[in-house]
């Protein structure tokens, strides 16, 4: 049984230098849901999505508004603590972090997410080394390791990039993909991917869904951001939102989706 974990957004105002982006949006997620925001250029979808992280550059204005995970809201706290709380952004151009490698980035991540309680004594791991360093409470070392490599295959990712550094000299594909292993590994209650489809060719847009989708049914709520009906060829959202000019101005079922793409946004403008 899925989890039962909520998203909320309610009366949210974006502004980046004193220029207002995004007005008044207020929809909610639920576990394992996909929801899917589409709209023009210009309209506020990426903004949404770093407004709701927490990015120093986008602030959320009105007495009003809240993003509550499970009735606590995380527009009190700090980025960090928000993905502590629960939430996982994908970003549409990941930079390249040089000198840190995929699998450690993986492994921290998940200890920071997924920490053993200090007084509980660690499962055994035969490098005492390696037992002092691992913190995960719900497995060993190894089992970790072992879902890393499966959630790799799943996503087409050759083992060689996982100790590679992040994103350094990877392809956009790649890119994607290994944000995509990432949400899979942390198991955030809410992941929000900005444009995961761009640039991808027909076999990564496939990879992509097949990853969202396994997300989904292991509980996660899922929001896309999308300019584009591509990616839903593949995939099937539970709702669609379609933002113009900062605003929410329909939601509706995938059905809405094909009708962007047959009818374009023109009739919302």
């Amino acid at each position: 049984m899925l989890p039962h974990d909520v998203l909320t957004i309610s009366h949210v105002r974006a502004v980046i230098e004193s220029k207002e982006i995004l007005r008044d949006i207020s929809f909610s997620v639920k576990s394992g849901e996909v929801h899917v925001i589409m709209g023009p250029n210009g309209s506020g979808k990426s903004t949404l999505a770093y407004a709701i992280m927490g990015h120093p550059a986008y602030h959320i204005k009105g007495k009003s508004a809240q993003v509550k995970i499970n009735g606590k809201n995380i527009l009190e706290v700090a980025s960090e603590d928000r993905a502590k709380a629960g939430l996982f952004l994908a970003f549409q151009s990941p930079i390249a972090i040089p000198g840190v490698s995929v699998v450690n980035l993986l492994r921290t991540a998940y200890q920071e997410l997924h920490a053993a309680p200090a007084s509980k004594d660690k499962k055994n791991i035969q490098n005492p080394l390696l037992a002092r360093r691992w913190q995960g409470a719900d497995m060993t070392l190894a089992e970790f390791m072992g879902k890393v490599n499966r959630d790799a295959k799943a996503l087409r990712i050759d083992e060689a990039f996982l100790t590679r550094s992040i994103h350094d000299g990877f392809s956009g594909g790649e890119k994607k993909k290994i944000e995509m292993l990432q949400a899979l590994i942390l198991l955030p209650k809410f992941a929000i991917f900005d444009e995961i489809d761009t640039g991808l060719d027909v076999d990564a847009l496939k990879v992509v869904a097949r990853g969202i989708d396994i997300l989904s049914t292991r509980g996660t709520g899922v929001i896309i951001i999308t300019h584009y009906q591509r990616i839903l060829k593949y995939l099937k959202p539970d709702v669609v939102h379609i933002l113009v000019q900062g605003k929410i101005v329909k939601t509706g079922k995938a059905s809405l989706a094909k009708e962007i793409e047959d009818e374009g946004y023109q009739k919302y403008l």
